[in-house]
């Protein structure tokens, strides 16, 4: 008896200690105010050109985020200023928010033997830290997953007044519909989860209050879509962009099976780590717990693995991408899973399998690396180190040439930036289309000019730098990940 709770107490510290890491990681990441990428800058320019009311109509440059995560994003800007930090402070606060979630619902379903495992892949799983600290709605959805799993795990039919119960869950429902678009998926599993109560406890006709909410659910998401979504989700730019993350309906050839494969293994990966072992342990330990609940728990089936299932078929529907961000909801369900496979393994008595299997986790997280980056910085598109660059050359807009990729984070910290001033003798630069002729810039330029690139092919980077290498004599440079600057003088 004492040896066991010696072993619960001890999984207990390395829960809390893989939330204290992914914390602390998550907090460092955001302290590093990373400059903004092409869409985080889009939506940048969303938010500081528009009031709240507006934030309700489609958004421009291409962006899509539901109203309410905008209006959180807006609310911080008005309290701080329109700088990263502000911008991503929603994001960062839900990944800290979501670390504690999933601590919570793996308590209740009483998995902390293994919960230590999923906390410590979900802390230091790169995509978690980057979606954390990044301006776009993913780890908000993330955040809605959990809390409305957590909700319908602890709120039980027979404990709560039918009214009560039925209030609570058309604002939960509503909040949540506006707040975080994919979860109208976690909540068909709520709402089948708590049917499937009602049934087990012989009270199919007592069902109303979980009914009344649904049909709200049904009828605000009905809204939601033909208000905002639908346009964007059908426009022709999307259904190109996001065309080879939909899943093949009928995969007839191995080329639609491999793609369907590829697609799903992605999202594994992503969820838990890229290696083989752990590719190949996980995708054991989710299948495993998927038929287990299947047969002997099909209440926390349907609140677990059907939203997953769900939104399978809509990617096969063509209505729903696979892209990794947009599916990041579904990433910590996956790890529900994988700790419930887990948690099966850890209850044997045989020490070797249990050191076996120890080894094996460790090894995966150790593969993930991400706490690298409490020593070297997260960085994507440093676009205001090209600007330095340019500054201290003394280039001003008339020599100032923008790649289109790289021109909406030129508009951000140019026009909208806290610090703007810095950039102020740039910001009228030429701002350059995808068919520009790098030609006949390099021939008309004033010199000496530069030429800055973000969100650009390598192989288109390689070409226009080529086409103006034949006019023009480089003088300095910055080549680092995601940006690109050029200055360059008269041959």
């Amino acid at each position: 008896m004492r040896a066991a709770f010696r072993e619960e107490k001890l999984y207990k510290w390395l829960a809390f200690a893989a939330i204290a890491a992914g914390v602390a990681i998550r907090i460092g990441v955001y302290l590093q105010n990373r400059n903004l990428m092409i869409d985080e800058a889009n939506v940048a320019r969303n938010i500081y050109e528009r009031g709240f009311t507006q934030l309700w109509s489609p958004l421009t440059y291409e962006q899509y985020a539901p109203p309410l995560w905008l209006w959180l994003v807006k609310a911080s800007t008005l309290l701080i200023n329109m700088g990263e930090q502000a911008l991503r402070l929603s994001s960062m606060l839900s990944g800290i928010a979501s670390l504690l979630l999933l601590y919570l619902i793996l308590k209740q379903l009483n998995m902390l033997r293994s919960a230590w495992y999923a906390l410590i892949l979900f802390a230091s799983g790169y995509i978690y830290v980057r979606y954390s600290t990044e301006l776009k709605q993913y780890m908000t959805d993330v955040a809605v997953a959990l809390t409305l799993i957590l909700a319908a795990l602890r709120m039980n039919i027979t404990d709560t007044k039918p009214a009560k119960f039925s209030l609570l869950w058309v604002v939960a429902g509503s909040i949540t519909v506006w707040l975080s678009m994919p979860s109208v998926f976690i909540l068909a599993g709520v709402g089948s989860y708590y049917l499937l109560s009602y049934h087990q406890e012989s009270k199919l006709k007592q069902a109303w209050p979980i009914i009344i909410a649904g049909t709200v659910w049904v009828i605000q998401f009905a809204l939601y879509y033909l208000l905002i979504l639908k346009d964007q989700a059908n426009s022709s730019y999307l259904q190109n962009f996001h065309k080879d993350y939909f899943l093949s309906a009928r995969p007839t050839t191995l080329k639609e099976i491999d793609h369907n494969l590829s697609l799903l293994g992605q999202i594994l990966g992503e969820s838990s780590g890229f290696t083989f072992l752990a590719k190949s342990m996980h995708a054991v330990f989710i299948t495993w717990s998927c038929w287990v609940l299947l047969r002997n728990n099909r209440k926390l089936f349907a609140l677990i693995v059907l939203p997953l299932i769900l939104v399978l078929i809509a990617a096969a529907a063509n209505q729903f991408t696979l892209i990794s961000r947009v599916v990041l909801f579904m990433m910590p369900v996956m790890l529900i899973l994988i700790t419930m496979g887990l948690d099966k393994l850890l209850q044997v008595k045989h020490l070797y399998i249990k050191a076996l299997v120890f080894t094996a986790c460790t090894i995966c997280v150790v593969n993930l690396q991400v706490f690298r980056f409490f020593v070297t910085p997260m960085e994507a598109e440093q676009l205001t180190d090209a600007m330095e660059l340019c500054n201290k050359h003394s280039i001003t807009s008339n020599a100032l040439y923008i790649h289109c990729g790289a021109v909406p984070p030129f508009i951000y910290y140019t026009t909208i930036h806290p610090e703007k001033q810095r950039w102020k003798n740039m910001a009228d630069a030429h701002q350059l289309k995808w068919d520009a002729d790098y030609r006949k810039l390099a021939e008309t330029s004033t010199k000496p000019c530069a030429f800055i690139f973000t969100s650009i092919y390598e192989e288109d980077l390689h070409n226009i730098t080529n086409t103006l290498q034949q006019q023009l004599k480089e003088t300095d440079k910055i080549d680092k990940h995601g940006c690109h600057a050029y200055i360059y003088t008269s041959k």
